[in-house]
């Protein structure tokens, strides 16, 4: 096939550097060059090898693209029959990609919302863990803006001990209550209870008005659990609406100044939804392509049973990945196998097409390639006709020198002048065009070749991507051969062999048996080999008499 090729360039005087822009998909080829980052996100065309097209079906050459008929009784209906390869390509190839592609997304997700739900709130999970604890947490978040900021209306002499000793209360309220329960009076407590105090508490407490610190510490104390109280009533009732799940608000540091984002219910209901989904997904499977993964399908089950529950998901154990990890690699290790084993029998079809595309190109360039050689062997047998009917006397020599039988000298002088205009005319273009499709059917069987060592010989997930990538790009950029393309070729094919055997045909009648108008010559060649006629021959004598 080389030898067919280059045999037709040789024999072209045309320039033929233009050559590959007669053909689109030879001119595309070039854009594959660009081949995806081994870090590039993982997608797939519109009107590639994955998404239920005409150009993904004519790449599979699966099912019938034309409607059939018998000779009496039509056998199929074109309304069915014309939709019978899009249909088989998705239902055959198409749905298991679209699957694991669905598991792959949805299990991505699911550990996205695993992961948010265990670290959302400042690193801690977006649940009730240790409802007392996260109470407290609230409350001291209640608290210290009113500790801080509220008691600027007390007198400046009082503010200070008066929040000193409402912390030390908050604190053994809420850390230390058993603090609670200790006499802080260390002087003698039955002189006290008798009436008799020794210390300086008896004055403050015999004042009775607002200056009085006790009665200052006691309003103030009454105002801070009013608003702890209000918070921690808040989030219990954000707790109830979510089902144990808090709201996503905007963290300012005041509970009771926050703005809710994403309400509690939404978080939980949201998440449900996240964790039923695989067992909807196995629930709605109706066939075996349709099932899921075991790790996959058993998330939900896991976080019942696992001793860690639902944060047992992310932890890792023994140097293993956590579970989440497992599950992911799994679904995306799914997809790509069920994505390589489609691109396999595509590749497979398409290698076939390009196989056949690629012998049809060459057999026109062999057809042309021939009819080169015959005009070029029947102009070489017309100049010998012409040297021996003008050279009667003697051959001509080394020197090309001739003589006819009266002695008259003649220097012989042939060309391909009478061939090369015909072929300029044409069998150039076509064998520009053949030229051109057989370096781009050379290049797509490459391309396809070294997809499917990409897919088949390496166990590199990266590399098996890049390959899947790059042969639903050729798909979508039309840089391989498909069916249509193949049936009008060989149309072509058959329709150059016809239109060459009569080229060659009418054109060695026209040469030897034309009768000639005027002076013989390339550009008005009838008759210009008729050895029969002797002004023909006398022409050729005059031509090259010495």
């Amino acid at each position: 096939m080389r030898y067919i090729a280059a045999l037709l360039a040789l024999f072209l005087i045309a320039p033929l550097a233009s050559y590959a822009q007669t053909d689109p998909a030879g001119d595309q080829g070039d854009q594959t060059a660009q081949t995806p980052s081994a870090d590039a996100p993982y997608r797939f065309q519109r009107q590639g090898i994955f998404d239920c097209n005409l150009n993904g079906a004519y790449a599979m050459s699966i099912g019938s693209m034309t409607a059939g008929g018998g000779a009496y009784v039509p056998v199929a209906d074109a309304t069915v029959e014309l939709n019978t390869g899009i249909l088989v390509y998705k239902e055959c190839v198409l749905r298991e990609v679209v699957d694991r592609e669905r598991e792959a997304a949805t299990a991505a997700f699911g550990k996205r919302a695993v992961i948010a739900i265990k670290t959302a709130r400042n690193g801690n999970p977006l649940y009730v863990v240790n409802e007392r604890k996260e109470e407290l947490n609230v409350s001291d978040a209640a608290f210290l803006p009113f500790l801080r900021n509220e008691m600027n209306s007390l007198n400046p002499v009082l503010k200070s001990p008066v929040q000193r000793a409402l912390a030390q209360s908050y604190e053994a309220q809420t850390r230390n209550a058993q603090e609670a329960l200790a006499c802080p009076y260390k002087g003698d407590l039955s002189a006290m209870l008798r009436g008799n105090p020794s210390n300086v508490w008896d004055a403050v407490l015999s004042l009775g008005s607002s200056c009085n610190p006790l009665i200052a510490y006691n309003n103030s104390r009454q105002l801070a659990e009013v608003r702890i109280a209000t918070a921690v009533a808040y989030q219990r009732d954000q707790w109830q609406w979510g089902n144990g799940y808090y709201a996503v608000t905007d963290n300012n540091d005041d509970p009771l100044l926050q703005n809710v984002l994403t309400p509690s219910i939404t978080v939980q209901e949201s998440f449900q939804t996240i964790l039923d989904s695989p067992v909807r997904q196995l629930e709605s499977a109706n066939d075996i392509g349709q099932m899921i993964s075991a790790l996959y399908g058993g998330m939900t089950t896991q976080i019942i049973s696992d001793s860690q529950g639902l944060a047992g998901l992310t932890q890792s154990f023994g140097g293993q990945p956590s579970y989440l990890d497992q599950v992911a690699a799994e679904s995306s290790q799914g997809v790509r196998n069920a994505a390589a084993n489609a691109a396999i029998q595509i590749l497979s079809a398409a290698r076939q097409v390009e196989a056949q595309y690629f012998q049809a190109v060459n057999g026109i360039a062999s057809v042309l390639t021939q009819t080169i050689a015959q005009l070029r062997s029947a102009e070489n047998q017309c100049w010998n006709l012409i040297t021996q009917r003008v050279c009667t006397g003697n051959p001509p020599g080394a020197d090309n020198v001739c003589t006819d039988s009266g002695g008259a000298r003649f220097r012989i002088a042939t060309s391909t002048a009478f061939s090369q205009p015909i072929v300029n005319s044409q069998i150039t273009p076509l064998a520009n065009a053949a030229l051109a499709s057989i370096n781009a059917s050379r290049r797509a069987l490459s391309l396809i070749d070294g997809i499917i060592q990409g897919i088949t010989n390496t166990q590199s997930l990266d590399a098996q991507r890049i390959a899947l990538q790059q042969l639903d790009a050729l798909v979508y950029q039309h840089a391989l051969h498909i069916q249509p393309d193949l049936a009008n070729v060989t149309t072509q094919y058959t329709n150059v062999q016809s239109t060459m055997s009569t080229l060659v045909q009418n054109t060695v009648q026209s040469w030897a048996d034309g009768a000639p108008s005027g002076s013989v010559s390339p550009s008005n060649p009838a008759g210009w080999c008729n050895v029969n006629n002797p002004g023909v021959v006398n022409a050729w004598k005059s031509a090259w008499q010495q």
